[in-house]
């Protein structure tokens, strides 16, 4: 039920594409899932790709169902936590610059100015 470009916005931001990617957090793969999420909560293997992805889509249509639809609480909700955002608690900064930067991609791939990069990601997915 998401658009290719949202999740492809949100690959893009999280990890460049790269399918081995490992944040200093430990969060594994295109989706920066942590392996706790990946494994207990997700049930997908966080180091094969195409779980990871599947993974970060049903974790973040979970946060926009959620949120009511709201995309920015969303997207802040899969970089800061749920609870976190749900609690109303002032997030860290960070988490309010990936929610704009997501959209920001997002609006790019949509009316078509996209990078190559992010429209390399665009058409793996």
């Amino acid at each position: 039920g998401l658009s290719q470009m949202l999740l492809a916005a949100v690959v893009y931001v999280e990890s460049r594409g790269q399918a081995g990617a490992v944040s200093v957090a430990g969060a594994i793969g295109p989706m920066q899932l942590m392996p706790a999420t990946a494994w207990k909560v997700l049930h997908v293997n966080p180091w094969q790709t195409q779980q990871n992805i599947l993974g970060g889509a049903q974790f973040l249509q979970n946060l926009l169902k959620l949120f009511h639809g709201n995309l920015t609480m969303a997207l802040e909700a899969y970089n800061a936590g749920p609870t976190r955002v749900a609690s109303g608690e002032p997030l860290p900064p960070s988490a309010v610059t990936y929610a704009k930067t997501v959209e920001a991609f997002l609006r790019r791939a949509e009316v078509g100015t996209a990078s190559s990069p992010q429209k390399h990601i665009l058409h793996q997915l």
